[in-house]
């Protein structure tokens, strides 16, 4: 599995990802920040960033992410007020946001984690995504994402 690199100068060749899943990091964000990791509904995995120097445009995330228009950033919260999708504060600025469809078992996967902080969800969520869509490691946590970036 490779880690799929947008950025300014390629975002246009991905503005038909079927994405279910993203984290967005604000700039000020624990982790790497103006972060954005996405899933799409084939288990593919992206990666952009709005802070970076040759990053991509925080005006051509819309492109990418059409729902991103739709979605109300908070301090320790967001809302999207597209009815197919929801949000989770993943902690430390970071924010995951993903489809309805996937909020009933997301909440069990997370129930059954046993977490002793919320903010834990930060690690999982991408395995957690992937074995939704029965797609990749199940497993597979933003440690493992970052590993492979490295090797890009």
């Amino acid at each position: 599995m490779n880690v799929i690199e947008i950025s300014e100068c390629n975002y246009k060749n991905y503005c038909s990802l079927d994405i279910v899943a993203f984290s967005f990091a604000y700039p000020g964000a624990q982790g790497e920040m103006g972060a954005i990791y996405m899933i799409d509904r084939d288990g593919r995995i992206y990666h952009a960033n709005y802070c970076q120097k040759d990053g991509i445009r925080v005006e051509h995330i819309k492109e990418i992410i059409p729902v991103s228009e739709d979605i109300e950033f908070g301090v320790f919260d967001s809302r999207s007020k597209n009815e197919k999708w929801t949000s989770m504060y993943l902690g430390g600025g970071n924010h995951l946001l993903f489809i309805k469809d996937f909020y009933d078992a997301l909440c069990q996967k997370i129930d059954e984690s046993h977490f002793k902080y919320r903010s834990e969800l930060f690690q999982y969520w991408p395995g957690f995504i992937l074995g939704l869509l029965e797609k990749g490691d199940d497993h597979l946590t933003m440690r493992d994402i970052w590993k492979m970036m490295e090797a890009i």
